[in-house]
């Protein structure tokens, strides 16, 4: 499968998912400091009222000394006189005055409710420091004492704006009383409507201008980025490429001295007996011509075997140490033996559990083994049959099963399967099955028949796990 055909989607999803991400979190910042932005001015928009009523206090005062010498505002009377005159504005709903601890003395109209102040509040006028809230449709009894009206049993709503002013004289920070100011909260709403909208309108053209900027710099980005991708999986592909070139040209080649010394005992005598064999052929009469060519046939499938051995025998004095996945390992079997499949309409599959890798010179014994396992299963399949190949890793071992749907093994070959000249194929040797169970057993991989039937044969290759096995 080619890696790009599955990088692709994915990196076009990961990139809808930054994309989005990115303009959640500029909605997000656009939305907070909209937030932000509206409550400060909200609170400018109060405190506006709360100085210019803190100056008129102070007027109050001067004014009220100015016409009286004996003014002093120290009393309360002296308050309720400057808390009248300011009260008397068109906007004002109602007034209150406190003493400087907090407690209720009067209220303008007298239908006002009294209330007190909490510390929290004392302590900020303590320190001159005005205070403005807003109460947004509020029953109008929570203000003023309402008579119940049986033509209006449900009191109508009331907004307004409570404003604390303190009282002191000028140049001092005494606290001689708070004075209340409760104004009508209508024209407040409409100022806090107006600023909603506009905020609103702002916070949008923001997001929409930086939402356009972060997909155009996005995709952009992305494009830049799913390009140098794409010339990365090139090259990884040419690097894999080199790396199997690499590993097909450096199998290992651990034999040992048994199986060299076999391969190479058989090599020079097979080939002048598949020489002798192919001239005789040539000479033989029609009737016995079939058997000269069976013969013929056993020679070469022998070559060919003891050349597979011999390249691997000779790839040792070149390998050097590294380590073949089960996927590289059985892709090799496979490619070993697709010419083979192909030209008979047999189909090979493979399968992975878990995850393995083998080093290289037990690899390539392994790879000579299975090839051997596959070409016979090969053979053994009728046209437009199949072969298996699984690799399993288990933590203790590495399983190798190889299975075909021919007709099974007889049963006077299974009993000497493994010896050679033990063949139930047309023309075979059995040599293959005999050197393959050499090689096992100098790898110490366990070589066996697991079944066979008329509905096919399977063989089974275990390797425990060392530490060249991980």
């Amino acid at each position: 499968m080619n890696p790009l055909a599955t990088q692709r989607p994915n990196g076009r999803r990961y990139g809808g998912w930054a994309i989005a991400s990115a303009l959640t979190a500029l909605a997000a910042a656009v939305l907070w400091g909209r937030l932000e932005l509206g409550t400060q001015m909200r609170a400018q928009i109060l405190g506006r009222d709360a100085e210019i009523l803190n100056a008129l206090a102070l007027r109050a005062q001067t004014e009220a000394r100015q016409a009286d010498p004996l003014f002093d505002l120290g009393e309360p009377a002296a308050q309720y006189q400057v808390l009248l005159n300011i009260a008397s504005l068109t906007n004002m709903i109602g007034a209150r005055l406190f003493s400087s601890q907090g407690g209720f003395i009067a209220g303008v109209p007298t239908e006002v409710k009294e209330t007190t102040l909490d510390a929290v509040a004392l302590d900020r006028l303590r320190q001159q420091q005005s205070l403005t809230r807003f109460h947004s449709a509020q029953p109008r009894q929570a203000l003023f004492l309402v008579l119940p009206d049986p033509a209006h049993p449900a009191p109508g709503t009331l907004s307004w704006v409570e404003i604390d002013v303190p009282l002191h004289l000028p140049g001092q920070t005494k606290l001689l009383g708070i004075a209340q100011f409760l104004l009508e909260g209508v024209t407040a709403e409409r100022e806090f409507a107006l600023l909603d909208r506009r905020l609103n309108l702002q916070g949008g053209l923001v997001f929409g201008v930086g939402a356009g900027l972060v997909i155009v710099g996005s995709a952009w980005a992305f494009r830049r980025l799913e390009r140098a991708n794409r010339l990365l999986a090139a090259r990884t592909a040419d690097l894999q490429r080199a790396n199997q070139e690499l590993a097909n040209a450096a199998k290992i080649n651990a034999l040992g001295a048994v199986t060299a010394h076999l391969i190479h005992s058989l090599k020079n005598p097979v080939a002048g007996l598949q020489s002798f064999v192919a001239a005789r052929q040539e000479g033989t009469l029609a009737g016995d011509g079939e058997e000269w060519r069976e013969a013929l046939a056993a020679t070469r499938r022998m070559t060919s075997l003891i050349q597979q051995v011999v390249e691997v025998l000779h790839d040792r004095e070149e390998a050097a140490s590294f380590s073949v996945s089960l996927a590289e390992l059985g892709g090799q079997v496979a490619a070993h033996t697709r010419t083979l499949a192909e030209g008979r309409g047999v189909r090979v599959e493979l399968s992975f559990e878990g995850e393995a890798t083998v080093d290289n010179r037990e690899a390539g014994l392994l790879r000579l083994i299975l090839a051997n396992l596959v070409q016979n299963a090969v053979e053994a399949s009728p046209p437009n049959g199949m072969v298996t190949l699984r690799l399993a890793a288990t933590p203790s071992d590495l399983v190798a099963e190889v299975g075909d749907r021919g007709s099974g093994i007889p049963e006077p070959v299974r009993a000497r399967l493994f010896e050679p000249v033990r063949s139930s194929k047309e023309g075979g040797s059995g040599i293959g099955l005999a050197i393959s169970r050499q090689l096992a057993s100098h790898l110490g991989v366990e070589l066996t028949l697991v079944s066979t039937s008329p509905a096919g044969t399977t063989f089974r290759l275990r390797l425990p796990r060392t530490p060249t096995l991980t």
